[in-house]
């Protein structure tokens, strides 16, 4: 048996006869993908989906604090139906591929409906114009999610990306729950462009930008619940286009509530009247960027 067969047989023999063990079976699966090379990857991932899966269909109430949160990204809707978990684990030629979890309750206590994530290479930019199933899911690591203010079965996912050796991205990508399952890119975003289904900050690997939700503030200099990013912009005008060359220009952009019915508007130029809190609660998985994208 190869070195993999026994990595997932002795995981495996944790078995899973309670929330403990469970969590702790889980949390070695995840380690594991920092150690793991090539092909023997993908299985490592599928088993952490599987574990999760069966770790979650038992409990009758999902923790709102997130008990994966402190070792992987984590997520969950505030009304407690929807929770979205994803991994990855680098290449050597600084690309990532991407695992994760979607989990559906239609109400509290009602069976839960699991959909894995799979993303083999972080290498291409996602499609701001395509709706995609879950199989065809662009990889993110996930640290935020907005309820639409629209349609409740709708959220905006906030998420990282690793990208490549040139560029970082960061993603706001909504998720609409649909009777067959989870679709990735919901027409939701309204910008000077046209309407899109996902927008994707791409910059250079070296810098750091912010992409936050802010909730309403009253008053006089308030604004609604809205969410708040980076303005990018290049840093020679000649190099406009060239991402590898993007940076934050010292301005803020934001989505925010359009009138009633209308999708998310696209605001330039906002004041960021609060300080944008750090936004990559997990550790990135290349050592020497451990502090890069922070605020």
């Amino acid at each position: 048996m190869g070195r993999l067969g026994l990595l997932l047989v002795a995981l495996a023999g944790l078995g899973l006869n309670g929330t403990g063990q469970d969590l702790e079976r889980i949390r070695q699966l995840h380690a594991s993908l920092s150690t793991c090379a090539g092909d023997d990857c993908q299985p490592i991932s599928d088993t952490l989906a599987s574990a999760l899966s069966a770790h979650l269909a038992e409990l009758a109430e999902w923790p709102a604090d997130g008990s994966t949160a402190e070792f992987m990204a984590t997520v969950q809707s505030a009304d407690g139906r929807l929770r979205v978990m994803t991994w990855n684990w680098p290449h050597e030629d600084r690309t990532s591929s991407y695992g994760g979890l979607v989990a559906f309750r239609q109400a509290p206590g009602a069976p839960a409906e699991f959909t894995t994530l799979r993303d083999r290479s972080s290498a291409d930019r996602p499609d701001v114009n395509r709706s995609l199933k879950a199989e065809e899911w662009n990889g993110a690591l996930y640290f935020g999610m907005v309820p639409d203010e629209v349609d409740d079965n709708v959220w905006l996912l906030l998420g990282w990306d690793d990208a490549d050796a040139q560029v970082t991205r960061k993603v706001i990508e909504p998720i609409h729950i649909r009777p067959k399952g989870p679709r990735f890119g919901a027409g939701v975003l309204q910008t000077p462009m046209g309407l899109q289904r996902r927008y994707v900050l791409e910059y250079a690997d070296a810098v750091q930008a912010s992409l936050r939700f802010q909730p309403a503030v009253r008053g006089k200099d308030g604004h609604p619940p809205r969410v708040l990013f980076d303005h990018l912009a290049p840093r020679e005008p000649h190099l406009t286009g060239i991402t590898a060359y993007y940076g934050p220009d010292m301005t803020f952009d934001a989505f925010v509530p359009g009138k009633k019915g209308a999708p998310w508007l696209l605001q330039e130029n906002t004041e960021a009247i609060q300080p944008l809190q750090e936004d990559r609660p997990f550790n990135d998985p290349r050592p020497r960027n451990g502090r890069r994208n922070r605020r």
